[in-house]
């Protein structure tokens, strides 16, 4: 009797083991059933890329301010501020002049169809708006002016002067090369050849005595005096 226990005792064991081991087996199907839950998860990707592309797409419109360089020419950048209708004046010619430095007005016109003599017009009605801190980006804006959009970008040049000789002087002094301090030079006498240069002479005579002008600043009033009397 005690041996028949003992067999029953170990049956018993043993089917509670292969019960367990069942168990065990079922659990790990339950854990395998649940990737279609990470499949849906992976399901919603596209919405991700959707979002995704949509940045991209709206980028080009939030980047309306183009800096020029890279894919874009400056001058094309320059036209893309200038045909904006979405800002006002003041917002408009603050960007113009960060973007005008090197503009090669010849191309522009290429580019705009035609409307470098209307621009440079437009630079010249907002000149309140043009500011001291703008004045080294202006002078480097000759480039490529004929006819009567020369003579707008010297009539702009005449007015910043006059508004403030020693700031214009020293963003002209700043200029890299002589052929370009000519040149701003040229356009500047040009320009005020159209009021009093007489009493003009004499103020920046005055300016010069004052002391107030570095070395290179001094060599640019002397240019602006000898071309004063023959501006043309």
């Amino acid at each position: 009797m005690n041996h028949k226990f003992a067999l029953f005792a170990v049956c018993a064991i043993l089917c509670g083991s292969l019960s367990a081991c069942a168990d065990s087996s079922d659990s790990n199907h339950v854990v395998t059933g649940s990737s279609p839950s990470s499949s849906s998860t992976s399901g919603q990707q596209p919405t991700a890329d959707s979002a995704g592309q949509s940045g991209t797409d709206g980028s080009p419109q939030a980047a309306v301010i183009p800096k020029g360089g890279g894919k874009i020419s400056a001058e094309k950048a320059l036209y893309e501020i200038y045909s904006r209708t979405d800002i006002g004046d003041e917002e408009k010619v603050a960007q113009m002049m960060q973007q005008i430095a090197g503009i090669n007005w010849t191309t522009y016109n290429q580019i705009s169809g035609h409307k470098t003599l209307e621009t440079v017009e437009y630079l010249y009605k907002q000149l309140d708006k043009i500011e001291a801190g703008d004045y080294p980006n202006i002078v480097r804006a000759g480039n490529g002016t004929d006819g009567a959009s020369a003579e707008s970008y010297a009539a702009i040049l005449a007015e910043l002067y006059t508004r403030e000789p020693v700031k214009f002087i020293e963003a002209v002094a700043g200029l890299e090369t002589p052929s370009q301090i000519e040149s701003v030079v040229s356009h500047l006498a040009y320009g005020l050849s159209y009021q009093d240069t007489a009493q003009i002479k004499a103020k920046l005579e005055q300016l010069k005595q004052t002391g107030s002008l570095s070395e290179g600043e001094r060599k640019v009033a002397d240019q602006l005096l000898d071309r004063l009397d023959h501006p043309y």
